[in-house]
């Protein structure tokens, strides 16, 4: 590989959550010796900065110093703007703020001999200015000048979101109030959900005048909210309604469905007046992305519809937290049928248990009949459960001599079972054969907690001083969804089967060796729970074995 090429396997290693084994191979392919490339030069750096986000507060100012250094190394050898700014942001971050501002005040003159290609490059120079200006303690020319950096590139709201974590990350070190930066953030992300409806003496019927007057409420909230992103399903009324006008606002839509088109429009969009039908397609023509949470075209039911709510949810927490914006939920809602398995009741119930910012649209009027039907679901009775589930297994395993295995069962295995074993009754069920691990449990927040104990325990083991090879490391694999729990023929023991099942098998074979990838129903349904502690990164999709299609994966990190 060239050193283009083994720099960008290292930042893949990165993105992965691998830290671990990124440091082993920055090492090995002897990455530290270079010397005339200023990005693989500040890739020391960027390991060592990463190594600070994810560590103890006891330890981030003497990785902040190390991180310092080795950015300032790659800023005096190539004199870049980019390694500077960023020893000047590991040098305030480790408390050295003299030589911080000293290096900022050198970056910042270094800046007006530039002159950046519009575009991108004229962004993250003029974000590097107003970086450098908020170092020096000047928030008033930052702002200025991150003004004058959005404006160049306006529609970068990734670039726009990463330098708003630099400079709250910065604002850690003397609780500076950054409440300036809120203008700066990228538009709103919002799930939705709300009550069905027909028209013109269809089932469920709302009058003319109170479907204009929720259509002009959807779209007022949208616009002064700033909504640019929406997630949910096409349900006839409320859902239809709500895309549409947040289609007509120019946001950018994202369709999550529990099954295919034609078993969703026989059961939540026909019954209630064939006109919804061309509004639905017309909605999802519009779409910028589709997904179903199921393929079956026989039949659905409350379980596949709380998923899909929950995984539409999901999305746009990880989409707000990518984009150092806000997420909200946006409801037609009566505020009744609180007990509901699936629907609009549960989806403000799971919404509001994790703390974030709902808007309410009331019902107009009650015209549901007494089964509970004009909510965004049927009342049909759930034929699985929704369960985690963790496959693990040790690259290299199959490469060590006989008599290596039975050091690997003592020192390797025994630890990792008794990491498992501390788990409790959140473990419903496990399985294991030679290297592999398959474990089930009842929430996704028990299932992170187990993959990042387990990585943990493997990485703490010193594979030198056992005896065993240092290339063997711990893939882990994690997804969330509806299973069947049933008893096994051969075994007579109860276990888990199903589509899921089968899809959960295929994420850990492609993991990067030293991390955790989980899929993205699984990263929303742990953005929902526990963003707080775990968070995922996309790694994006991720080739299968032949013949499968490409996985959308996230990389689990602790927080």
């Amino acid at each position: 590989m060239s050193p283009t090429e083994q720099y960008n396997s290292i930042l893949t290693l990165l993105r992965a959550g691998a830290l671990e084994q990124a440091e082993k191979e920055y090492f090995r392919l002897g990455l530290d010796t270079v010397s005339d490339n200023e990005d693989i030069l500040a890739l020391g750096g960027r390991l060592l900065k990463s190594r600070m986000v994810e560590s103890h507060q006891s330890h981030k100012r003497e990785l902040a110093r190390q991180a310092a250094e080795k950015y300032y190394h790659a800023y005096e050898a190539t004199g870049g703007t980019y390694t500077g700014i960023n020893t000047a942001a590991m040098q305030m971050l480790a408390g050295d703020i003299d030589n911080a501002r000293a290096t900022a005040d050198e970056v910042l003159h270094k800046t007006r001999g530039y002159s950046p290609k519009p575009g991108q490059d004229a962004y993250y120079h003029m974000a590097t200015v107003a970086e450098a200006y908020f170092i020096l303690g000047d928030h008033a020319r930052a702002e200025t000048n991150l003004t004058d950096a959005i404006s160049l590139d306006p529609e970068n709201y990734d670039a726009h979101a990463s330098t708003l974590k630099q400079f709250e990350l910065l604002a850690t070190v003397n609780s500076a109030d950054i409440s300036w930066l809120d203008k700066f953030r990228p538009p709103k992300t919002l799930h939705f959900a709300g009550h069905i409806f027909g028209l013109d003496g269809d089932g469920n019927i709302l009058d003319e005048a109170s479907v204009y007057g929720l259509g002009k409420s959807i779209l007022d909230k949208i616009l002064s909210e700033n909504i640019g992103y929406v997630y949910g399903a096409l349900a006839a009324g409320s859902d239809i309604l709500i895309a549409e006008k947040a289609l007509e606002a120019n946001a950018e839509f994202h369709l999550i469905l529990p099954c295919p088109d034609e078993l969703f429009i026989q059961t939540s969009v026909m019954p209630f007046g064939e006109h919804w039908v061309s509004r639905f397609w017309a909605c999802k023509a519009a779409a910028k992305t589709v997904r179903y949470l199921s393929g079956d075209n026989l039949k659905t039911d409350d379980m596949f519809t709380a998923f899909a709510s929950e995984t539409a949810m999901g999305l746009a927490v990880l989409k707000a937290e990518r984009l150092a914006t806000k997420p909200l939920q946006l409801l037609i809602w009566d505020q009744k049928n609180p007990t509901a398995k699936a629907g609009t009741a549960r989806d403000a119930k799971v919404w509001e248990q994790a703390g974030r910012d709902q808007i309410i649209i009331p019902y107009p009027r009650d015209t549901r009949k007494a089964t509970g039907a004009g909510d965004n679901t049927e009342e049909l009775t759930a034929s699985r459960d929704l369960k985690a589930m963790v496959f693990a297994d040790v690259r290299g395993f199959g490469a060590l001599t006989d008599s290596q295995v039975p050091v690997f069962i003592d020192k390797i295995l025994r630890p990792l079972a008794i990491c498992v074993n501390t788990q409790g009754r959140q473990l419903e069920h496990l399985n294991t054969w030679g290297d592999g691990l398959f474990l089930v449990l009842d929430s996704v927040e028990a299932a992170a907690k187990v993959a990042s104990d387990l990585q943990e325990t493997f990485r703490a083991i010193d594979l030198a001083e056992i005896g065993l090879p240092e290339f063997l490391a711990l893939r882990i694999g994690g997804h969330y969804g509806p299973v069947h729990e049933m008893r096994d023929p051969f075994t007579n023991r109860i276990g888990v089967f199903g589509t899921e099942v089968a899809f959960a098998a295929r994420i850990e074979p492609v993991t990067v060796p030293g991390s955790i990838y989980v899929s993205e129903p699984f990263a929303c349904a742990l953005a929902l729970s526990a963003e707080e502690k775990y968070r995922c990164e996309t790694v994006g999709k991720v080739e299968a074995r032949k013949g499968q299609q490409a996985l959308k994966l996230f990389s689990l990190r602790v927080r």
